[in-house]
């Protein structure tokens, strides 16, 4: 993507995002605002932000996992996944305000969008810097010579990192813990579980299946986990299916839960985050030393 980039025949767009929480999807107001024309301002602007995403080109990128971050990685996560993501992105430049002088302070975060000569658009999402509290309740200055002087407009920060980069429905998250502040994943997380454990209601191989259901979406821990499991490729179609070996692992690893006539009785099981591992067949054993482990514990 960094190399793609033709400077001379690129396109730019600037847009000042509010974002609004709540239990439900998060809301964005998005304003845009028009960049000066003036070649240099936009070059540097670029140059800044590009060589800043070139630092990740000899990293990995791998599935985002919202329970931990590697080293010398970035995560990918698609669009699909966030409930608001495509309001969000459909969303640019339909709200409008004549003078941006007295929001300022509400605002959250910012977009660049690049359109290449190809007609690829790329987003790049930053988080506003720290100068709320100085537009709100203290003053910009800048020194002439000798002299300081007072910058009469509030104004904005922009570096050149990049917490975010959507193309094509896909977000790449170079700020690890971004993701969490721009979109309300919790919300979103919630409503997957629904879908990732649809086969395992279905095949009703857990009694009082609705209040294990409520358990993990309830549950902030359970529900990373599960969302974890999937983005890692275990499939639930089959679950707790091998009865004999179900009750092996159990018997094996004391777990403290109850498996009666094919079913594991929920209630009567102590251990709700043991369910969750023998859902995903994460309980295993060496070959050699017989060693007893549990996957990412």
């Amino acid at each position: 993507m960094c190399r793609e980039l033709d400077y001379s025949d690129i396109s730019l767009s600037f847009i000042i995002v509010e974002k609004r929480n709540g239990m439900l999807p998060n809301l964005f107001k998005t304003y845009p605002v028009n960049i000066s024309d003036k070649n240099e301002f936009k070059e540097k602007l670029m140059k800044n932000i590009i060589n800043y995403i070139k630092n990740f080109e000899n990293k990995d990128c791998l599935s985002y996992d919202p329970l931990k971050h590697k080293d010398k990685t970035f995560e990918y996560l698609e669009g699909s996944f966030i409930s608001e993501f495509f309001d969000f992105k459909n969303s640019f430049g339909l709200d409008h305000l004549t003078d941006y002088k007295n929001k300022i302070t509400d605002f959250n975060f910012y977009v660049l969008s690049i359109k290449d000569n190809l007609g690829n658009d790329i987003h790049l999402i930053r988080k506003m810097n720290g100068y709320k509290k100085i537009n709100s309740h203290g003053i910009f200055a800048y020194i002439n010579g000798k002299e300081l002087n007072q910058i009469d407009n509030p104004v904005i920060g922009i570096d050149n990192s990049v917490d975010l980069i959507v193309y094509n429905d896909l977000i790449y998250i170079l700020n690890y813990n971004s993701i969490k502040k721009f979109f309300n994943l919790k919300f979103s997380f919630q409503k997957e579980v629904v879908n990732i454990l649809a086969p395992v209601k279905e095949r009703g191989v857990i009694d009082n299946y609705d209040k294990f259901e409520r358990n993990i979406r309830s549950n902030d821990k359970l529900t990373n986990r599960l969302i974890s499991m999937k983005r890692k490729g275990v499939n639930f179609d089959e679950s707790l299916n091998n009865k004999e070996e179900l009750q092996k692992t159990i018997a094996d690893f004391e777990l403290n839960v109850v498996y009666k006539n094919g079913k594991i009785l929920f209630d009567k099981s102590k251990d709700k985050e043991a369910i969750l591992n023998l859902l995903s067949d994460y309980y295993y054993r060496t070959t050699q030393q017989k060693t007893k482990g549990i996957v990412d514990k």
